[in-house]
């Protein structure tokens, strides 16, 4: 008898592995009156898609964003002793009301928080993670060590009015600070590049990222191969695919003969194609003005999540 269950869905089918030890998230909010996306309140969040199961703890805490107190958590969490706890984890979340204004003297001190505040806390803690990731690199080989996800997520501001920025304008500042991910949580629908937007986003990233840790695995390393990541060094460079290039590593994955199973869902799959590819190549153009180490971990990242979509 013919099987009518698609390579695809019998995949689905199969219980998926459960992580056992994962890597956890830490959730910074700038002031105790932040409010958190409700995703985000308990001190766990269970994860179940087609690929694994798990639940991630959570650990939450506020820093203030001040100079002298960012001035004196970074002394803190640069020390060796919080290694390990840097190490550990799986994403960053920086939770902030949108600013009020620009400047920290243009009346942000009434609870409304300015764009200076969110850029000073972002930038201060991408330089303890690049720290503590620098030094793991200097002891391995590895391209990157437990790289976290690194989100900031815009809650809704009482005040008004609000600073008028745009969602470009929010992307280029979280690559500015170091790679982060904004996140508005008032938003509906989907970008252009077809992803989700809003509370939406904030589920699909965390379900997409890496949780177990660990190097990277060898169909990760062909990957890099393919997109010409990988030197000879060991080491990621700039990013640069072809839509042939993704084709290719698409079947070199999942098999010709998965695929031509699945030709009742190619329209599907070619617009996944070419919205992996405008995305790709705005992740090109972005990285081409950031210093050589955040290009290769906005690199890796990007293999990682490559990896997750095919």
């Amino acid at each position: 008898m013919i099987d009518p269950e698609t390579p695809h869905q019998r995949r689905m089918s199969t219980p998926p592995p459960t992580i056992r030890h994962p890597l956890r998230i830490l959730v910074l909010t700038t002031s105790p009156s932040t409010p958190l996306p409700s995703l985000l309140e308990g001190s766990d969040l269970p994860l179940t898609t087609p690929y694994y199961s798990t639940t991630i703890p959570i650990w939450h805490d506020t820093i203030s964003p001040t100079p002298a107190a960012l001035e004196t958590w970074q002394n803190e969490w640069r020390a060796p002793e919080a290694a390990e706890v840097m190490q550990s984890l799986g994403a960053c979340i920086v939770v902030v009301r949108k600013p009020a204004a620009g400047r920290r003297n243009d009346g942000a001190e009434d609870g409304g928080g300015s764009l200076d505040d969110i850029r000073d806390t972002l930038t201060a803690i991408h330089k303890v993670i690049s720290h503590h990731q620098d030094t793991a690199l200097d002891r391995a080989t590895a391209v990157v060590d437990n790289e976290p996800l690194l989100l900031v997520i815009g809650m809704p501001q009482p005040l008004r009015p609000l600073l008028d920025m745009s969602s470009d304008e929010w992307e280029d500042l979280g690559l500015d600070c170091g790679g982060w991910q904004w996140i508005d949580s008032e938003a509906k629908g989907k970008n252009e590049f077809g992803e989700k937007l809003g509370l939406e986003r904030l589920q699909e990233a965390l379900e997409a990222n890496e949780w177990d840790g660990g190097d990277f695995t060898a169909d990760e390393v062909d990957l890099e191969n393919e997109l010409g990541l990988r030197r000879d060094d060991n080491t990621v460079d700039d990013i640069a695919v072809e839509r042939d290039d993704v084709v290719g590593i698409r079947e070199a994955i999942l098999g010709q003969d998965t695929l031509a199973d699945e030709d009742d869902e190619g329209d599907a799959q070619v617009e996944e194609l070419e919205s992996m590819m405008l995305k790709m190549q705005a992740i090109k153009e972005k990285g081409a003005g950031m210093p050589e180490a955040d290009r290769k971990r906005l690199a890796a990242k990007t293999v990682r999540d490559i990896m997750k979509t095919i």
